[in-house]
């Protein structure tokens, strides 16, 4: 997965990660999340492009009435 920059990384924190981020205080959270993409952002450097690639998988399950 690809993210626009440290922006896109950070919405995508917030959208997906909420079951953590909600458990830090509300007026600390975007300092946490802004913590949490600069410490990825050393470890992963942008692409040339900006991009911010996470390797992930990504499970879908189909449910069906039995």
């Amino acid at each position: 997965m690809v993210h626009e920059g440290k922006e896109g990384l950070a919405g995508w924190l917030r959208t997906t990660w909420f079951p953590y981020t909600d458990r830090v205080p509300a007026d600390l959270r975007e300092e946490f999340l802004a913590e949490i993409v600069e410490a990825y952002v050393v470890a992963h450097p942008p692409d040339t492009t900006g991009g911010l690639h996470v390797d992930m998988v990504r499970l879908e399950v189909e449910a069906v009435a039995a």
